[in-house]
């Protein structure tokens, strides 16, 4: 699906200047998010913590909503670098090990970027869709349907792959945004313990 041009920057930078400024810009729009929330967060406030004016944060950005996207973008990135970095220290190890770091991982990198979290949970209906974000859900779908081929014969005879693929990556998608956002009085290391216990339990049966 076509993002609307309404959310796409207005440029992109290409000298070094430039990209410093949208740097800027989008740490700004970070901490705002993060302290006032998408609707606190307007180009005003953006501006000036970024220390532009108003008319330099719209040579690059035609308004609030440009911004944030780009902000999820750079998010979605950066979860796909740590993530993927995990992926190649455990791929050797064995499935149960490897599933572990991945959901500690994930845990981790949601309680790091909780308010950006928030803005995606609540704003990406409005927004509409985040090609980064989706590209990311795939690669990880991708992963857990490789390790399900490869152990295949660890798990019940009955197991359906691909309807357990969707119960698996929906149940601690969601579950760990819960967490998240609603911070239960469960420590991370148990909510890893639980999670993959969850797992482990469902495909072996």
């Amino acid at each position: 699906m076509t993002r609307s041009p309404g959310v796409s920057p207005r440029r992109i930078p290409r000298q070094e200047r430039s990209r410093q400024t949208v740097e800027r810009i989008l740490d700004a729009a970070t901490r705002v998010l993060g302290e006032r929330g998408y609707d606190g967060a307007s180009t005003n406030r953006i501006a000036s913590a970024a220390g532009i004016s108003n008319g330099s944060l719209y040579q690059y950005f035609p308004n609030k909503d440009a911004i944030v996207v780009a902000v999820l973008d750079r998010f979605a990135d950066h979860l796909a670098e740590r993530l993927g970095a995990q992926i190649e220290t455990t791929m050797a190890g064995s499935w149960e090990v490897a599933g572990r770091a991945l959901l500690d991982v994930q845990l981790r990198l949601f309680e790091e970027h909780a308010d950006l979290l928030r803005v995606i949970v609540e704003q990406i209906p409005r927004l509409g869709p985040f090609d980064k974000l989706a590209a990311l859900q795939r690669r990880l779908t991708d992963l857990v349907r490789v390790y399900l081929l490869l152990n295949r014969q660890e798990f019940r005879e009955d197991l359906d792959i691909d309807a357990t693929l969707w119960i698996i990556t929906e149940t601690v998608g969601l579950l760990s945004i819960k967490y998240v956002l609603d911070r239960p009085p469960i420590p991370r290391e148990r909510m890893v313990d639980e999670l993959a216990e969850l797992v482990i339990g469902y495909i072996r049966g």
